[in-house]
């Protein structure tokens, strides 16, 4: 038995408002349905937010019905599981993923089947709320009941982990009862290798794009897995996908000048197969936003990028009064937003979108930025 585990594709994500961005997301998912033809897989299990948004736009219906019916015409199924992002905003509103299933997507929410002999089973995404309400080792102990019985068991889940997600409350070690073989996990956009827990194989795969900027992410390379399992023997592999480049770099005020004159000479001479994203951070106490932008356009390097993501702190001293007000209610705007949005990628582009409008002196030059968004 060979198949594919993919997660967190977040198709129809324009990042930063971009639609080449949003192509990226699909040629990824492209190009692990290649892998998946040229494998010969048996099938694929994708573990949750295979749509970015619960309410995906008509295009992106369309794409990705063209991407499915390449593995339906192959006989290869697909099972899915509803994550955050995408299982539906209210009790009764259904994930966008049950309009796809005569396509030969299999929406495995709350269900078990039995496929060549094997059972797959899904749970989709569960809040810290209901979990309060409805723990997950009960949910998953009713799921075994009621699961055909076969000598072999894949559960898919889309949760908040820890230690990968520190602030929660559930273990791989307590919270997952025996009984599965295969535990493939989303949500969490890092991969990891796979873990051994009783008798079951527990892997993390990891998103198939960067939906965000994460410090941790910087070194980990995006991909699918092809498993292939022999005698109830796992085997593993993590196949790269050709993203789009990130470029992370650290500017400090001593010598941020050669140190954007190295990105542009290093942006001139390497060849990318995408123009790629370009992302500055540092902590800067006596080079402006100002001054770091006026260097950046002076030296064209904005012509060698699709796109240059601002992750630095400038000295606000020099900022307005109101400005200065502003600042000192941050923890408390902070928290207010934190529990308004309920989504960390979401969170993140809002706090980083206030960081920077706080570095700007006039209206004007804030006005300014946020029509070239």
């Amino acid at each position: 038995m060979k198949f594919l585990h993919i997660s967190d594709t977040h198709l129809g994500y324009n990042q930063y408002g971009l639609v080449e961005r949003g192509r990226d997301f699909f040629d990824v998912f492209e190009e692990a349905v290649d892998i998946a033809i040229d494998n010969n897989v048996d099938f694929v299990i994708h573990t949750g937010d295979f749509f970015h948004t619960s309410r995906p736009s008509n295009n992106t219906f369309w794409e990705a019905i063209k991407l499915l019916d390449r593995l339906r015409d192959r006989n290869i199924p697909i099972f899915v599981i509803s994550g955050n992002h995408d299982r539906g905003n209210q009790v009764k509103d259904i994930s966008p993923l049950k309009i796809l299933e005569n396509l030969g997507l299999t929406l495995l929410d709350g269900r078990s089947i039995e496929f060549n002999g094997i059972t797959i089973s899904g749970i989709k995404y569960i809040s810290k709320l209901a979990l309060r309400t409805y723990p997950l080792r009960e949910i998953l102990e009713k799921l075994l009941e009621k699961a055909p019985k076969t000598d072999f068991h894949i559960l898919m889940l889309h949760q908040e982990f820890n230690p990968y997600f520190p602030d929660s409350n559930l273990y791989i070690n307590s919270d997952i009862p025996e009984g599965f073989n295969y535990i493939g996990i989303g949500h969490y956009h890092i991969p990891q290798e796979p873990i051994s827990i009783k008798d079951a194989k527990v892997v993390f795969a990891g998103s198939t794009e960067y939906t965000s900027y994460n410090k941790q992410e910087e070194n980990f390379p995006k991909g699918v897995h092809l498993v292939e399992v022999v005698e109830r023997q796992i085997n593993y592999r993590l196949i790269p996908l050709n993203t789009r480049p990130f470029i992370y770099k650290t500017l400090t005020d001593e010598n941020f000048e050669n140190e954007l004159k190295a990105i542009k000479t290093d942006l001139e001479n390497k060849e990318f197969h995408k123009k790629p994203v370009l992302v500055l951070k540092g902590d800067l106490k006596t080079v402006s936003q100002k001054d770091v932008r006026n260097l950046i356009s002076e030296l064209s390097i904005e012509e060698h990028t699709l796109h240059i993501r601002y992750n630095l702190s400038f000295n606000l001293s020099n900022t307005s009064a109101e400005f200065q007000k502003i600042q000192l209610k941050d923890e408390f705007i902070n928290s207010k937003l934190k529990e308004l949005i309920n989504d960390n990628e979401m969170y993140e582009e809002v706090i980083s979108l206030i960081s920077q409008l706080k570095t700007f002196e006039t209206t004007d030059e804030m006005k300014k930025f946020l029509q070239e968004l």
